[in-house]
């Protein structure tokens, strides 16, 4: 019975022994297989490098801002090449998500999601003082300043040349003010209570009458017009100061 009971402790000491040559042996190989360690700041320099060679915007005209989480990875090969995957669609500006894609020889390794916020510099018109409502803009009233963006607005505009002779449709209290497409409208060129001359033509025809307008209206707006001669109201579209044409 004694001898039995010495038999199992030398069995269990020599599976302890062998468990610890083999974690001993495991451990030496794992720390001689080839390893990679990719660094925070080269993560970093591999997304800046995909969105400046896949942008929209002229170089230099970007910052990137990384969140704070971000953190390098180790791979388990030496030769490594990586492959960036961006969202549909992605248009470069606001918050965007990139993936870095680690292989070697074809075999993948493993992959690091990035979110960053991508500003653009661009253009902006602003106003250089106070603009009444009903104000025709000129070109001693707004400027071109370059700001930041984290989103493409369609009401933002960039050529000063959109706003150049267009009405305001609101106040700008102050200067420095950002000027959008909704606050302004076309020029009014025809004003009520002026006469008007209206102009028909149709085919080689051509009539012309005088007519008085009862509204105002801007370029390629339709207007009602009274007939000076039979009374009638019609309606015309606004061709030029103090010019309607009847459509057909």
């Amino acid at each position: 019975m004694r001898r039995s009971r010495v038999k199992d402790s030398f069995q269990v000491l020599l599976k302890v022994v062998f468990l610890l040559l083999l974690m001993l042996l495991m451990a030496n190989v794992l720390c001689a297989l080839p390893v990679t360690n990719v660094s925070k700041n080269a993560i970093k320099t591999i997304i800046v490098d995909y969105i400046n060679n896949n942008m929209p915007w002229p170089k230099g005209s970007v910052r990137i801002n990384f969140f704070p989480q971000i953190s390098g990875i180790t791979l388990p090969a030496k030769d490594i090449i990586y492959r960036v995957i961006s969202m549909r669609d992605e248009d470069f500006i606001g918050y965007s998500n990139f993936t870095i894609r680690f292989y070697s020889e074809n075999v993948f390794l493993g992959e690091k999601t990035v979110r960053v916020k991508i500003e653009v510099l661009r253009n902006m018109v602003v106003s250089t003082r106070y603009l009444a409502r009903g104000t025709n803009i000129s070109k001693d009233d707004v400027k071109v300043v370059k700001r930041w963006f984290d989103r493409v607005s369609p009401e933002v505009i960039t050529d000063i040349n959109d706003v150049l002779g267009k009405r305001l449709c609101t106040t700008i209290r102050q200067p420095n003010a950002v000027i959008t497409r909704n606050m302004l409208r076309k020029p009014v060129m025809i004003k009520r209570g002026k006469l008007v001359r209206i102009v028909l033509e149709k085919g080689p025809l051509t009539i012309t009458t005088i007519g008085l307008s009862e509204q105002d209206g801007s370029q390629g707006d339709i207007i009602r017009v009274k007939n000076i001669a039979s009374k009638n109201i019609i309606y015309a579209r606004v061709k030029a100061p103090s010019l309607v044409q009847v459509d057909f």
